[in-house]
């Protein structure tokens, strides 16, 4: 439930912070202006401060323990988790990658769906999530949904608020 607050806390700092520098004549920032780039920057935030965990002890340990049975090599694959969040992170932030990267941490979601269950269900590490399923379920729906949000054509929506303001 925590990475719920850096989702919010970004996404909001940057749209405040590019409505803020715009209304000063800052133009460096129009690639940031749109909800699309901030839902991909708190996106960002999200997976940086969960990829933590793969790698620090104990939190690694419990995240290895909720690796479903069937996944082979769970050591592996919590760390190569790890170091996808951090790549899709950083694709989230640069604009042109911005999109694809969105879809990926979307298909990372899904993909890790599972080991919340498992970790719902409870296994026997002291270390590993024990939250519900329900809220589980739900937080990694709103994570999905702000990389939805990433993917959208941010062009498209600054373009169409332009031209509504020419008009």
């Amino acid at each position: 439930m925590a990475l719920l607050i850096p989702l919010v806390l970004v996404t909001g700092l940057v749209r405040l912070a590019t409505w803020v520098l715009i209304s000063r004549g800052v133009t460096r920032v129009h690639p940031w202006a749109s909800w699309p780039a901030a839902a991909g920057a708190g996106l960002a935030a999200v997976l940086l401060f969960a990829s933590v965990t793969q790698f620090v002890e104990p939190q690694r340990s419990g995240l290895v323990a909720i690796v479903p049975e069937f996944v082979p090599f769970p050591d592996l694959v919590v760390t190569a988790t790890g170091i996808a969040e951090i790549a899709l992170a950083v694709g989230l932030v640069v604009p042109r990658t911005r999109r694809w990267a969105a879809w990926g941490a979307v298909l990372l979601l899904v993909a890790m769906f599972p080991a919340n269950i498992v970790a719902a269900a409870g296994v026997d590490n002291p270390a590993a999530p024990s939250t519900p399923l329900l809220p589980r379920a739900m937080m990694q729906i709103v994570f999905i949904a702000s990389g939805i949000v990433a993917a959208l054509p941010a062009h498209r929506l600054t373009v169409h608020r332009a031209e509504r303001s020419a008009a």
